[in-house]
């Protein structure tokens, strides 16, 4: 080989080598000590309520049902995950959510007419009016969780894994209402507040898929059951779910892309009685049953992940 050929291979050799070894290294494959999502989250939400019962005043029986559901846009908010690998099996994992939304609704008022609302009974007296009335309401939902993984299967291009956890959870529902007033009502003014946080451990499930080197789909999922912490008193479960994929721009720097579901599900039984008045004939009223509420959140995210 002359001395033009050595040349020639060594500027060859320092173009192409950092080159490949840059290549080797943009793998998800290959493992950082740390690992951390930052992510904008666009989440919907929807309220459902249902509730069923039995009234009986001791010889005949009446069946209940009420059904309601509201439904929240959404606007994007902050999300974030962070993920510690011990060793090529085990890690711990955080997550946190974050939604807030306020809504505004105003009803203009009207003139009702008793004996038209219901059909099939004629009720007495003149219209009246109902007053105008504005309300504002903010709901706020966070979760925080940290869990211990263990990939059951660990492989360079799949990975299941299992653990354990502890969830916090804080969910609060704020309602201010205001009326005009009529010539036979005054104006009122009212608020009601609810808030429930507490601490629950949770199970957890992870699958990792890395097709290609810059590659990765990961599905996640979480589940608690109320009664296993001190989060709430009703009866109840939380599922999470969550799909993404993730292109690694360089070694240390991927760009993502998803969709993540959560829902909170409680019960709770009801019992009480009433005096039913006088001329109807019918007296005390036992009445029983459960009331139902759901509270899911979904929506598509989006965000950097850093590897280091």
């Amino acid at each position: 080989m002359t001395h033009r050929s050595r040349i020639a291979t060594a500027v060859a050799a320092a173009l192409v080598l950092p080159t490949a070894f840059a290549a080797q290294a943009q793998d998800f494959a290959d493992p950082a000590r740390f690992e951390l999502r930052l992510s904008a989250f666009n989440p919907e939400a929807n309220i459902a309520f249902r509730g069923d019962g039995i009234a009986t005043d001791g010889e005949s029986t009446e069946e209940l049902e009420a059904v309601g559901d509201i439904g929240v846009d959404g606007r994007w908010r902050p999300r974030g995950e962070f993920a510690f690998n011990m060793t090529p099996r085990q890690s711990l994992r955080v997550n946190y959510y974050d939604y807030r939304r306020e809504e505004s609704w105003r009803f203009d008022g009207e003139w009702v007419d008793p004996g038209g609302i219901f059909d099939e009974v004629e009720l007495p007296g003149d219209p009246v009016e109902v007053p105008s009335v504005d309300l504002d309401g903010r709901l706020s939902f966070e979760l925080a969780s940290v869990n211990y993984d263990f990939a059951v299967v660990d492989t360079p291009r799949f990975e299941w894994g299992l653990g354990l956890g502890i969830t916090h959870a804080s969910l609060e529902a704020r309602a201010t209402g205001r009326s005009t007033g009529t010539d036979e009502l005054d104006p009122e003014w009212e608020r009601v507040s609810w808030k429930r946080d507490g601490t629950s451990p949770n199970l957890h499930t992870r699958l990792a898929w890395t097709p290609a080197p810059r590659w990765r789909v990961e599905v996640q999922g979480q589940y608690l059951d109320t009664r296993w912490g001190d989060f709430i008193d009703e009866r109840g479960h939380f599922e999470r779910g969550g799909l993404l994929v993730e292109y690694l721009l360089t070694d240390r720097v991927a760009i993502h892309a998803g969709y993540d579901w959560f829902r909170l599900k409680l019960s709770d039984d009801y019992r009480g009685s009433f005096e039913a008045p006088d001329e109807s004939g019918i007296g005390t009223v036992d009445v029983s049953g459960r009331v139902t509420g759901q509270f899911k959140v979904h929506g598509p995210m989006a965000g950097v992940t850093f590897r280091f």
